[in-house]
Parts: C-alpha cells; structure tokens; sequence
C-alpha cells in the first residue's frame, strides 16, 4: 500500500484515438469537477498520445512498451521485455505518484500501469469502447474494481467483479443545432438532403473509392449534396475529380464535427466505437463499412450491434461496390419513414451522460479517500 496523494489521478490508455480520447474526456470532467486534481498519463512513444497529451496540458510520462505485431515478425522478440521494462517503470512511475485512482481505456500500454497499479493496492477502473472487448481488458478485468462498458453484449464476454453500461465517452454537441444552420455552417445550402462520408481521421480508401463511382447516380438521381473527408493522401486526387461539382464539399479533415452530424440526413462510415457512439448521440442514420483488419474484427461486432437496434445498415468491404453504395444511399434517402426510424434507434442506443456517469463511479470508487476534501 501507499500513501495516497488524493488529487493526483493516472489515466492510461492509447496507441489510437480510440483508446485515448475516452481517456482525455474523462480526465477533463475529473478537472473540471475538481480543479485542484492533479492529472497524469502514462502512454506509449509510439503512441497517439506522445503527441496529443502535452498538447492538453497534462502531464505524460511514456513507457517503453509495445504490441505484439499480428505477423511474423523479429520485432515481436523484444516485447517480452519491453512489457517487464513498463511493468518496473509503472511501478516506479505509480509509487511517485501515489495517485487516488487508476483509469485505463485499452490499448497495451495500459496493462503494466493497471497491475502495477493493482500490485500497489490502488482504486483500479477499465473503460471498454468495443463490443468485442480488447485483449488488455479482458485480461484486467479480472483484477481491477469496476469495468465499464459500451454495449450490453460485452457483459457475458468479461469475468469482473463489477460490470457497469454506461456508454463511451464523446465529446459535447449542441442538441439544438438546427441542420439547416449546420449545413450553412458548412457552406452547404440549407434545404439540400446531406450525406456524409468519413472513413476517420486518416480517411478510407476504400469508401473514397466506392463514393467516386458512385456519384454519377447519386447526383443525377437526386438532389443530395455531399461533405466529404477524405484523409490527408486521398485529398489531392478526389477533389480533382470532383472540383467542378458544387454541390460536393471536399475535406482532408473534419474540424467542425458537431455541424457535420448535424447536417447529416445519412452518415456513410467505418465503424470504430467512438464513430458510433457520436451517431447514436446525434441520431444520424448510418451505412456502416467495418474496417476489415481491426484487431479481431471488432469493427464488424460494433457495426452489427448497431444493425440489430435498427439504427445501421452494414456493408462489408469486401461487398462495397459503387453500384451497391448508390443503391443503399438512394433507397435510404428517398424513404424518410426509414431514416427516422433509425434515427430514433440510434438515439435509443446513446448514452449521452457517459462521461459524467463514469466520473461518478470513479469518485464513488474513491469515496473513502475523498471524504476528507
């Protein structure tokens, strides 16, 4: 046991932005309701967070582990003690710091911070995004306080002391942002049907593709326009094939997220889970195209769980064509009855309190070390 420092918390947690956003929100309502806390990461160098976490002024200590490289592969050699280096070095690291609490949301580098931190008798809770729950945390699970999950279906698959559906943390929108002051927002006209395609912040190839020779039809066929994010390397050849179109608005990159579900009348995406979670939140109706190397398919198990509720349709990429593209959006955009419908799943689906109610289970956790604040 230490003696715990009782405004200090960990959070660990990367690799993606899947892993470290869920993290990053719950670290700002923990800041937010306690502006004394002391916030830390510990993340990975290679990770996302070695960029972004210094860039939201927490503190960022790395440690040196990595993944397994789903291959044959020389580098898989040394991760056996790379893992024994971050376990010492989580030790190290926690000891110091002697935080009030411990928070993972997945990736490989939390699991040496989370047993070392379980070995040091801390307050320990996982955030799972996925329906079909990590490696890392279905490993930890059996040793930390509490888990949270995102869908209903990761209960059976988890051996924890104790199990909360509580949703994933996103980012805030505004609920009453009109679409036609979205689009305009945009720079799209305000009474135009509005699809929206986004393959992630790195953009998808594939979607790209598919969308290009499908937009003869859909252009022709009806009136809907078009915002388009189409990652960095694909950005310079799609908008040159589709600079003459007015009614397409082409991006590397999304900034203004919040006016693009908004405007949207139908979302055409991958299926990570924070993507779905912001849908649900948004009500947006969604063609959802898996990525189809995620770690154990679990971008398929995700786009499935939300196809049940009626809130999705699901493509997968190896059946994406543009003809079938332009089949899908068409029949979708021409039946409202449909589209509300699954926007009113998706909405049922949501859970737009995620990060309050997990930062309420993580001061409940703690409560004994927090009477005395």
């Amino acid at each position: 046991m230490v003696q715990k420092n009782k405004k200090a918390f960990v959070f660990t947690g990367g690799g993606t932005g899947g892993h470290l956003y869920p993290a990053l929100a719950l670290a700002q309502e923990v800041k937010r309701r306690m502006p004394a806390a002391e916030i830390h990461f510990i993340g990975s160098r290679r990770g996302l967070e070695a960029r972004v976490v210094p860039t939201m002024g927490f503190a960022l200590h790395l440690i040196p582990v990595r993944g397994f490289q789903r291959r044959l592969s020389i580098a898989n050699l040394a991760v056996p003690w790379l893992l024994l280096q971050s376990l010492v070095q989580s030790f190290v690291l926690l000891r110091r710091i002697a935080p009030a609490a411990v928070i993972g949301t997945g990736g490989y580098v939390s699991g040496p911070v989370l047993v070392a931190a379980r070995f040091l008798g801390l307050p320990t809770l996982i955030q799972e995004q996925n329906s079909l729950p990590g490696a890392t945390t279905r490993i930890l699970a059996r040793i930390v306080d509490r888990v949270h999950i995102s869908f209903a279906e990761s209960a059976a698959l988890l051996k924890a002391r104790s199990v909360r559906l509580t949703g994933n943390p996103v980012r805030s929108f505004d609920p009453h942002l009109a679409p036609e002051s979205a689009r305009l927002r945009l720079g799209l006209e305000a009474q135009r049907p509005t699809l929206l395609i986004f393959g992630g912040s790195q953009g998808a190839r594939a979607l790209n593709d598919a969308l290009l020779g499908a937009l003869p039809r859909l252009l022709s066929e009806s009136e809907v326009q078009i915002i388009w994010s189409t990652g960095k390397s694909d950005y310079p050849r799609i908008r040159a094939e589709v600079q003459d179109q007015p009614r397409i608005n082409v991006l590397e990159f999304i900034d203004d997220m919040e006016a693009a579900y908004r405007a949207a009348d139908l979302a055409v995406t991958r299926s990570g889970a924070l993507t779905l979670a912001e849908l649900t939140v948004c009500g947006v109706p969604a063609i959802l195209v898996p990525y189809p190397f995620a770690a154990a398919g679990h971008q398929e198990q995700n786009a499935r769980a939300l196809e049940r509720l009626g809130a999705a349709v699901v493509i997968l990429q190896r059946d994406l064509t543009s003809e079938r593209l332009a089949e899908e959006v068409l029949a979708l955009l021409r039946d409202h009855r449909r589209r509300e419908e699954m926007a009113n799943a998706a909405r049922k689906a949501a859970f737009p309190n995620a990060t309050r109610e997990i930062v309420d289970s993580l001061f409940e956790l703690i409560a004994e070390e927090l009477k005395d604040e």
